[in-house]
């Protein structure tokens, strides 16, 4: 079993022309906003940055067989905890998401944590923690004046946390997804 960190990860970081309407209710609900920029969890806890230069070569593989595709952000929902609920944005089309999870997992399946949680992988974007009994009407506040935002998936990013960050994480290298390449012979 590869040894794991809760430093690193491969996640999906939406373009930053389409941040600030996320960043705007981060800001304000979620309590990692200064650790993680906004992204999609794909792959954690990951390998640890000592292994980057045999990681990599793998990760730049997988975006061989992937294409690039429109994710829309539009609905928000949550997962309830013991004591606090997270509340998410729902990437569209969720399916296209998980098989690209799926495709990492047959090249990385030491690193299959996020499938773990009952009902398997479940793609989101994590905009705030609430209590319980407030989350509703959070909910439904912030449905009220959302307005959708769509982007380009067309990579993924390897990101890592230290000490010489001060302890946010940042990206270490991006992966361009190689299908639908307009320099494609």
């Amino acid at each position: 079993m590869p040894s794991k960190t809760h430093s690193t990860a491969v996640v999906i970081i939406p373009p930053e022309e389409v941040q600030p309407p996320i960043q705007s209710i981060r800001r304000i609900h979620d309590r990692n906003f200064e650790r993680w920029m906004p992204h999609i969890t794909l792959l954690y806890p990951f390998t640890s940055q000592s292994n980057f230069d045999s990681i990599k070569p793998i990760l730049a593989e997988v975006t061989q067989q992937m294409t690039p595709l429109v994710v829309k952000l539009a609905s928000f929902d949550a997962f309830r905890h013991s004591k606090t609920s997270t509340l998410f944005l729902i990437p569209e089309p969720k399916y296209e998401i998980v098989a690209l999870h799926e495709t990492l997992l047959q090249s990385l399946p030491e690193y299959d944590d996020t499938s773990r949680y009952h009902g398997g992988f479940n793609p989101h974007l994590s905009v705030g923690q609430f209590q319980h009994n407030l989350l509703s009407n959070a909910k439904q506040r912030l449905q009220e004046n959302w307005k959708p935002v769509e982007f380009l998936l067309d990579s993924f990013s390897l990101i890592y946390r230290s000490e010489k960050t001060e302890d946010r994480f940042v990206i270490a290298e991006t992966f361009l997804f190689s299908k639908g390449d307009k320099n494609e012979n």
